[in-house]
């Protein structure tokens, strides 16, 4: 059995943009719907080679800013206001952390997507193998 990347979607429009982009690269793919989450999961192979694969990321960063936008739009209509952080598991799992908007939006005005990614996968990947090292014995190592 050949491990899967994971990309969840809440909004139709923007999977299927994803969806035509993997066309488009040749990549077969897989698609489930969520009941927990409600949301859209599509299912690439990791053996897709490491630059395909940082694209993909890239894309789906930029996919991911306009889904929560979209969503935003839609609870905005029903007087709820939401936000979640796509979590990254080691075991290839993904999460979603619901966060208030307000926040996520005074984060994204001073860092770009990309450093918000990185400083995410270095608070999954601590809560995943910690460290109780002091902090100056993990940051000389």
């Amino acid at each position: 059995m050949v491990d899967m990347i994971e990309y969840l979607f809440f909004n139709e429009a923007i999977s299927l943009k994803f969806i035509e982009i993997l066309k488009q690269k040749k990549i077969e793919w897989e698609k489930e719907i969520e009941f927990v989450q409600e949301a859209i999961s599509i299912r690439v192979s990791e053996d897709i080679g490491d630059e395909l694969w940082d694209e993909l990321d890239d894309i789906y960063d930029e996919l991911t800013i306009e889904d929560q936008l979209m969503l935003e739009a839609s609870s905005d209509e029903e007087d709820v206001s939401t936000a979640g952080i796509y979590l990254q598991l080691a075991d290839g799992k993904q999460t979603v952390a619901k966060i208030d908007p307000d926040v996520m939006n005074k984060m994204l005005e001073v860092i770009t997507m990309e450093e918000f990614n990185r400083f995410i996968e270095v608070i999954v990947s601590s809560v995943e193998e910690p460290d109780d090292r002091p902090i100056c014995k993990v940051l000389s190592s």
